[in-house]
C-alpha cells in the first residue's frame, strides 16, 4: 500500500535537497529502490510535515536500499562516490557528502538472511537485524521535497519507523538510547501527525468516558504497527514490549524513553508502552497475560 503524498516542498534548504536529488539520480540509474529511515524520516514527517520540533536534531541522512546482491550495494556506493560529491569513509555503510553530511546506507532485499539479518562484507562477522525493513518499504510514504522540478522520495511511515526504532533499541541498548527517545516522541505525537480524524472515523472505540488523547494515540499506533508488519516482525515487537512492561524491578526501555527521569514521567511512559502493546494485541487478537 502506498500512502497519500506529503508535500514539504519549500521546507528544506537547497543544500539538503541537492543531497536527496543526487542520491535519487544515482539510485534511479541502477533501478534501485530506496526509502528514508531513522531520525531523518522522523524529521521529514514530524518536523517538516507537521511542524513538531524534534527533541534532538540530526544532520545525518539514513536510507535503506532494496538490492539483489552485495555487488549491487557496492556499485551504488561506487557510483555515488564517482559523482565527486560523496566520499568513502571507514564505515562500510557510510559515505560523506561534501565532507559535511554522513549518509548511512542500509541494504535489504535478496541479501537478507533467514533470521532477518544481514552480515556485512568482506568478513561477514558484523551482523545487523533488518527485520521489518521490507514491511516498512511497502508502507512507506511518498514525500515531495521540491515542487519545481518535482522531487519525491519514499519515507518510512511513523508506524513503521516506531517498529524499527523498537527493534533497533533492543539490538543496540544500552550503548544507544536514542532509539527509545525517538520512539516516545512518535508515541506522544501520533494523533497530531494526520491521525486525529482516523481516530474519530475508524477507531471510535478508543474515544470513551476515560479518553486520554496521548494514550489513545499510543494504542492506535500499536494497531497500525500490527497492521503493517509481517507475522515474524510482529512477534518480535510484541515480545520486546511484553518484556519491557512485565512486572519487575527494572524497565530499561521506559528508563531510556524517560531519559533517566523518575516519578510521573516514568510512570506515564510505562503506561503509554502498555497502551502500545494493547493496540498490537487488538489487531492480532491475542489475550495478554502480562
Amino acid at each position: 500500500m502506498r500512502r497519500t503524498l506529503l508535500n514539504i516542498s519549500g521546507k528544506l534548504d537547497a543544500f539538503t535537497v541537492a543531497i536527496y536529488e543526487q542520491i535519487a539520480t544515482v539510485a534511479e540509474s541502477q533501478k534501485i529502490q530506496f526509502f528514508i529511515i531513522g531520525a531523518t524520516a522522523r524529521d521529514l514527517i514530524l518536523h517538516h510535515g507537521y511542524g513538531i520540533e524534534a527533541r534532538r536534531a540530526t544532520k545525518d541522512i539514513d536510507l535503506a536500499v532494496y538490492v539483489a546482491s552485495w555487488d549491487e550495494f557496492q556499485a551504488l556506493k561506487n557510483n555515488l562516490i564517482e559523482t565527486g560529491q560523496f566520499a568513502e569513509t571507514k564505515m562500510t555503510q557510510r559515505v560523506q557528502y561534501e565532507e559535511t553530511i554522513p549518509v548511512d546506507i542500509v541494504p535489504f532485499g535478496a541479501i537478507t538472511e533467514v533470521n532477518g539479518s544481514i552480515s556485512w562484507p568482506p568478513d561477514h562477522d558484523i551482523r545487523m537485524s533488518i527485520l521489518g525493513f521490507e514491511d516498512a518499504y511497502n508502507d512507506a510514504m511518498p514525500v515531495r521535497l521540491r515542487a519545481e522540478p518535482e522531487l519525491d522520495v519514499l519515507v518510512a511511515s511513523p508506524a513503521s519507523l516506531a517498529a524499527l526504532k523498537l527493534m533497533a533499541w533492543k539490538e543496540r541498548a544500552p550503548e544507544n538510547t536514542r532509539d527509545a527517545t525517538d520512539l516516545i516522541f512518535i508515541i506522544q505525537n501520533y494523533l497530531d501527525i494526520g491521525n486525529h480524524k482516523r481516530l474519530q472515523d475508524e477507531h471510535s472505540d478508543l474515544v470513551g468516558e476515560d479518553f486520554d488523547y496521548v494514550r489513545a494515540g499510543a494504542r492506535l499506533l500499536g494497531r497500525d504497527i500490527a497492521s503493517v508488519l509481517s507475522d515474524d516482525a510482529i512477534a518480535v515487537v510484541l515480545q520486546i514490549i511484553r518484556e519491557q512492561t512485565a512486572d519487575g524491578d527494572r524497565y530499561p526501555l521506559v528508563e531510556d524513553m524517560s531519559r533517566g527521569r523518575a516519578g510521573e514521567v516514568f510512570q506515564e511512559n510505562l503506561m503509554l508502552l502498555k497502551f502500545l502493546k494493547q493496540g498490537v494485541l487488538d489487531i492480532i487478537h491475542l489475550s495478554d497475560t502480562n
